[in-house]
């Protein structure tokens, strides 16, 4: 899994916290230590799943729908990479029992994993995630 899911979290979690208000890729870019380009990429992902707004003439980005609207299996599922969750490995020696086999081995079982996990982050909302960001937020400053 490439960080992508990650950071189009991050990237909601910003534009949660700044709704209504647009907000640009660089200064999202700025928060997660990266090229605006790179938001701009991810984005344009999160828009073509419904998830963010961005309009010509009107610079920025903002969250397309309510936080508690946006789960994270729509997050993963806008940003994912081609292929399974977890791969498997293809250069495995087939005169080996285990190289021969382990390819089937592991497919179900990861199948299965992927399954599961698709299905908690479909009861993960992004609303849930900004609550838990302000909890710690508010722990660290009680903390100084």
């Amino acid at each position: 899994m490439s960080t992508h899911f990650s950071v189009s979290i991050h990237c909601l979690l910003l534009l949660a916290e700044g709704a209504p208000e647009r907000m640009t890729s660089s200064l999202i870019a700025s928060s997660i230590n990266t090229n605006p380009v790179v938001v701009r990429r991810i984005m344009s992902r999160l828009k073509q799943a419904g998830l963010v707004d961005s309009s010509p003439g009107a610079r920025g980005f903002r969250l397309s729908m309510s936080s508690s609207n946006i789960n994270l299996k729509m997050i993963y599922e806008a940003t994912k990479d081609e292929g399974p969750l977890f791969a498997i490995h293809t250069d495995s020696n087939h005169n080996c029992e285990v190289g021969r086999n382990i390819d089937a081995l592991l497919d179900g079982l990861y199948t299965v994993a992927e399954q599961k996990i698709q299905a908690f982050f479909e009861t993960v909302t992004l609303r849930d995630l900004e609550q838990a960001l302000q909890q710690r937020v508010g722990q660290q400053s009680s903390s100084v």
